[in-house]
């Protein structure tokens, strides 16, 4: 879990720097540092108020930043042209090969285990549910939930094909714009507000937005598990309400602290969406195995859920870890949809780093590049 925020925490600070040229590092110790005085401080009630802001600002930069883009490159049906033209735009595919990335099986499939695991039997998910008074409510939240996360998914679907319609002939990572995929859409925001003074801010606060959702909902469900199953299940059963909130908010730093520090390793993960996706699938897995083995067998007892669990875990673990060394070694390969730099023409240095044009748009890329 830690690892997953962590990942969480590195991907904003990637986009702050190609979007203000801000170090990574810094980026990332204010967000952890943010995270964890109010979560630590605050608690659930934190947590949530701040999560309702958040998603707020999230939408509306999301929604303005893509419109935007989409009418500066030709309209909407000159974004799905692009796409249709390229390739891209295959909305169901029954390949029945598993290795395929996307096709209607391995998300149908994929799909519903995981967003089974995170609405079902996920710690942060659950504390939500026992903060409402009643069953009803949760019911109604989620409802309203699938609705926005419909809308989300479809927005950042449709951000992607504008980010490819503008790029289309001049790819930014092989003309060497930007080092990693994770920067296109910050050099895609730059390049369609840049010329706003403070729009750039509105996508950076949205981003962030999410991460902080996030790490603070990780931070106070695992300091939450922490403090009722171990401490007061195990060690200090009649621990007091005033020394349990101080117990809480110790762990709730100290986990806020284990996910700066595991940064470091979430900058070594290559694809940020990849890394986040397989860690929370190769822990997500077990969890939701436990609670099934649970709720239909009966006659399970801790012991045989115990070892299935670390079995489990340890066998994921075994492929998810083994995945991304074999993509390191090159064993591993997956072939890239075509892209193109024909309309890349030149560059201009200035001072150690260029300005990019483009044949058929005005707009110039920044980009730090050695002279």
């Amino acid at each position: 879990m830690c690892l997953y925020m962590a990942i969480v925490v590195y991907a904003p600070a990637l986009a702050l720097a190609q979007v203000t040229g801000f170090n990574v590092y810094i980026s990332v110790s204010l967000i952890c540092f943010v995270c964890i005085f109010y979560t630590t401080l605050g608690g659930m009630k934190a947590v949530l108020w701040t999560d309702a802001l958040q998603t707020v600002i999230m939408y509306a930069s999301m929604m303005f930043v893509i419109i935007k883009g989409a009418v500066d490159v030709g309209g909407f049906e000159y974004v799905w042209q692009k796409n249709v033209e390229s390739g891209r735009a295959v909305l169901i595919d029954f390949d029945p090969d598993p290795t395929t990335r996307h096709t209607f099986w391995t998300l149908i499939v994929g799909g519903y285990f995981t967003w089974i695991t995170i609405y079902g039997v996920n710690q942060a998910q659950v504390q939500r549910y026992l903060s409402v008074q009643t069953k009803q409510m949760v019911t109604q939240a989620l409802f309203i939930n699938l609705v926005g996360l419909f809308i989300l998914m479809i927005t950042c679907a449709f951000g992607g094909m504008v980010v490819y319609a503008k790029y289309a002939d001049c790819d930014p990572i092989s003309a060497g714009i930007v080092s990693k995929g994770d920067q296109l859409f910050p050099l895609f925001v730059m390049d369609t507000l840049g010329q706003f003074r403070g729009l750039p801010g509105l996508f950076v606060a949205g981003i962030f937005s999410g991460a902080l959702s996030t790490v603070s909902s990780g931070m106070n469900s695992l300091a939450a598990i922490v403090l009722e199953d171990f401490i007061k299940g195990s060690f200090l059963p009649h621990l007091s309400d005033e020394a349990s909130t101080w117990w809480s908010r110790g762990l709730s730093l100290f986990f806020g602290l284990l996910t700066f520090a595991l940064v470091f390793v979430a900058e070594q993960l290559g694809n940020i969406l990849s890394a986040a996706l397989s860690i929370f699938g190769m822990v997500g897995g077990p969890l939701l195995g436990l609670f099934t083995l649970g709720m239909f067998f009966p006659w399970a007892n801790r012991r045989g859920a115990f070892v299935g669990g670390i079995v489990s875990l340890i066998l994921l673990f075994w492929i998810g870890i083994g995945h991304q060394v074999a993509k390191a070694y090159g064993q591993i390969t997956s072939t890239p949809m075509p892209t193109s730099t024909e309309g890349c023409d030149l560059f201009e240095y200035h001072h150690g780093s260029c300005h990019h044009r483009r044949h058929h748009h005005s707009h110039k890329h920044h980009c730090r590049r050695a002279r």
